[in-house]
């Protein structure tokens, strides 16, 4: 696993919102995307794409700890991966680090 710059502090997500983050791993040069959120001063990140209907769970809505995606409005656990209705669907999460000059994930 390696620390990986996604994002600098200043363009970071409003409280109860997320963004979508399109990254390409500077040594890999694998491709992610990813949503990341602002829960009550936490953050957090979460693969982007709705394992039930491919939808973006950035351009969905934020309810609480739950991420509900763009299209049928499914929901994820942005802290442990999990789908609402279904705890055994789960989608990967990234631990995020809050650096002076930016914000990392493990990955």
């Amino acid at each position: 696993m390696s620390n990986v710059k996604i994002l600098e502090l200043d363009e970071a997500p409003e409280e109860g919102t997320g963004k979508q983050i399109d990254l390409e791993h500077p040594y890999t040069e694998w491709k992610y995307l990813l949503a990341f959120y602002n829960v009550e001063g936490k953050y957090y990140c979460i693969a982007d794409k709705c394992k039930s209907c491919e939808g973006s769970l950035a351009k969905g809505v934020l309810k609480g700890m739950f991420a509900f995606c763009s299209k049928e409005e499914c929901g994820w656990n942005i802290r442990k991966g999990y789908c609402k209705w279904n705890h055994s669907d789960t989608t990967p999460i990234y631990k995020v680090a809050t650096h002076d000059d930016g914000f990392y994930i493990e990955i």
